[in-house]
């Protein structure tokens, strides 16, 4: 009877000991796992943040008109997508999102036939999506835009 339960110690010892092995490795890759997704997330919102804060347009000088048209049925992000397939912006639809949220433009872009040019920035051509009547000229939109940043905005 003696020899019985030493063997049934045995062996819930053992089955303890390996229990407890799985358990360290299931930890372990528990903070492994938790460990990639903080780099992954961190690079992303690094990435996110230098395209927002460090927008460059996609020409230099005077760049080239490109006419794009918004519907009333766009949201934001289907702009800044049209915005990047027209070759006005050269960044992501969630930096551009990003940027009208910011802004103090906010909701406020309206619906119409704009032209605007490849020398803007995101922050530049906001604005522009925001006027009351449609802008059918580069000129004008880029007088729009010298226009509001004279003002210190």
């Amino acid at each position: 009877m003696a020899a019985r339960d030493k063997e049934e110690n045995e062996d819930s010892l053992g089955y303890r000991i390996a229990l407890g092995g799985i358990k360290g490795v299931l930890k372990i890759l528990v903070i492994l796992a938790l460990i990639m997704v903080l780099i992954y997330l961190g690079t992303r919102a690094y990435s996110l943040g230098y395209e927002i804060f460090d927008e460059k347009a996609v020409d230099t000088g005077d760049g080239r008109a490109v006419t794009v048209t918004i519907t009333d049925d766009m949201s934001v992000r289907q702009i800044g997508k049209l915005l990047i397939s027209s070759g006005l912006l050269d960044e992501s639809a969630d930096a551009f999102v990003v940027q009208e949220l910011l802004s103090g433009y906010h909701g406020e872009i309206l619906p119409g036939t704009y032209t605007l040019r490849t020398s803007m920035t995101a922050d530049q051509m906001i604005p522009v999506l925001c006027q009351q009547e449609d802008t059918e000229q580069g000129e004008n939109a880029a007088d729009v835009v010298s226009a509001s940043s004279d003002n210190g905005e």
